[in-house]
This record gives structure tokens, sequence and C-alpha cells, in this order.
């Protein structure tokens, strides 16, 4: 039989694919709410208003939440935070990353500090992309490589 959603309620695809993969996960169901742990891991998390410094999961549902770091396959976050955040399927609505390194990223009014994605739909403002990295890094360089000729030059001509 069919499955019918009501007209007034959105059909999100991650959610058939958070159940699908929460049929094959072999880890357990994990629900955090109103609090603050070390380090969650399981096959399903749920964080609602809470704060971990560490989680590896498979799949994993933050709202109003922090984390310091996760490492999981398919991440939706809504009005959260995380430091660095691996994966492999990331959604991320009204959230703050400091590092966000995955295949695909879904996002809407998001900004992450550094990002590293195969492929990135929606509203995100990155402060540094690995090619804006590499513009920064070759300019320090060459700045560099500069002062130090500039540097030698004088010392050469003050020891005449």
């Amino acid at each position: 039989m069919a499955e019918q959603f009501p007209s007034n309620e959105k059909h999100n695809p991650l959610d058939e694919a958070a159940a699908d993969l929460s049929a094959a996960m072999t880890g357990k169901s994990v629900d955090v709410t109103n609090s603050s742990v070390e380090e969650v891991q399981g096959g399903q998390v749920k964080m609602t208003n809470s704060a971990a410094r560490t989680i590896h999961a498979q799949a994993m549902d933050m709202r109003e939440s922090a984390v310091a770091a996760a490492q999981v396959d398919s991440l939706e976050m809504h009005e959260s935070a995380a430091g660095a955040v691996a994966g492999k399927n990331v959604s991320v609505h009204g959230g703050v990353v400091g590092v966000l390194a995955a295949e695909r990223i879904q996002a809407n009014e998001t900004t992450v500090g550094l990002l590293v994605a195969g492929k990135v739909e929606g509203d995100v403002k990155a402060l540094l992309t690995p090619a804006a990295a590499a513009a920064f890094g070759a300019a320090f360089a060459l700045t560099l490589a500069l002062l130090r000729l500039l540097f030698r030059r004088k010392s050469v001509i003050s020891n005449q």
C-alpha cells in the first residue's frame, strides 16, 4: 500500500533515506535531549537542545544542538552548530560549521569556515574554500620569498 502524506506537510526525501539507513544499521539508536555529553556512538543519533564533544553515527538528526566533531554517513542539522563534520550526505538548515567535508551538501542559510565538498546545493556562505586557501597560501609564499630576497640584498650591501 502506498504511503500518503497530508497535503499540509512537505515530504522530505531525506526522511525516506534515513528510514532505509535505520533499517540497515547495526548500531543502536541514541536519543540525546536537553543534555551535555562527551561522546555518542550509534547507528541513528537524534540530538535536541544538546551538546556533544564527539559523535560517530550512520545517521544523525540535530535540532538546536552543538557538536565539536562529528563523523556521520547522513546528517540533518536544524539551527545547530558544529566545529568539524565529515560525512557523505549532509543537510544544514540555519547552521554554522567550522570545517565541513562531505560528498554532498544541501544547505539553507548556512555559514561554513572551510568547505570541502563534491556537490553543494543551496545557500552556503563559505569563508574559505580549497581554491581560496591555495591562492592565500601562494600569495603568502610569494610574499615570504620577496621579503627574504629583499633582506638578503640589504645584508650583502651592508657587508661590502
